[in-house]
């Protein structure tokens, strides 16, 4: 389900935080990429997406617009998955992924517990399936919330920082899985990130916010230049889209100390 926003703006308090985002898409089978710097408003826009903040405009999914679903059926649609995965809750991991998918798919058990066991796999996860949340590293519960946000099976899937909390090897994991997953169940996957080199790597489509306000859209060669990291993020950088390798994003500063 594609989903799109047109005008939308909203406040927190009487300190207005987006301003008049319009013409922003994202479609099924891609990963599009939030970012901007600290501040930008970018978690305040996946949570208004999500109903959890009030917002003028327009957000639709699939033609309808999702302020006029009742919440039961939004949450059908959509998930949220927040930077805290924190939790006190006292389950082993395979029961808080498969209360996560009982919750949200009626099925039987039998399929429960397969799809259950393939997103433990998935993430390297097996390991911990016996293990209680509350004696996680903050990685590992991360890992975990990510499994019980894809096991719901949304049409619109919405991580903020997913890999904040995790080392390199999950990172890169963790986002290609979520890759993989989102072209095979044509799953419209939107994500907020910090880290460039990795949004150039796995997203088809970026969506640049500064100070709340839409500064650009597109793929990420058409986003990620020069000129436009120096007025959102304030930084000389140099922009290498090697063939056969991933892309790289070096700030110049790092490259003269690294050549003394």
């Amino acid at each position: 389900m594609s989903l799109q926003i047109e005008r939308l703006d909203c406040s927190l308090g009487q300190h207005r935080v987006l301003h008049d985002l319009s013409g922003l898409t994202a479609r099924p089978g891609e990963i599009t990429a939030l970012i901007g710097p600290n501040g930008a408003g970018k978690s305040t826009l996946l949570k208004a997406i999500a109903g959890i903040e009030s917002a003028s405009g327009h957000i639709l999914l699939a033609g309808e617009r999702l302020d006029s679903l009742p919440l039961e059926q939004r949450s059908q649609r959509l998930y949220y998955l927040p930077q805290d995965t924190s939790t006190q809750a006292a389950l082993s991991v395979f029961e808080a992924v498969l209360l996560a998918r009982r919750t949200q798919v009626a099925e039987p058990a039998a399929t429960a517990l397969s799809a259950v066991e393939r997103a433990l796999k998935s993430l390297e996860l097996e390991p911990l399936a016996e293990r209680e949340l509350v004696a996680l590293s903050g990685g590992q519960r991360q890992r975990v919330a990510i499994a019980q946000a894809i096991v719901r099976r949304p049409a619109l899937l919405m991580l903020d920082e997913p890999t904040s909390a995790l080392d390199l090897h999950h990172q890169l994991q963790v986002l290609d899985y979520l890759q993989r997953l989102a072209r095979r169940e044509a799953m419209t996957v939107i994500l907020a990130i910090h880290d460039l080199n990795l949004a150039a790597r796995f997203a088809d489509h970026l969506w640049v916010i500064k100070a709340g306000r839409q500064v650009d859209s597109g793929t990420p060669r058409e986003v990620l230049t020069p000129a436009r990291l120096r007025e959102v993020y304030a930084i000389d950088a140099h922009v290498d889209w090697p063939p056969d390798a991933p892309p790289r994003i070096t700030p110049l500063s790092a490259l003269r100390s690294l050549g003394g």
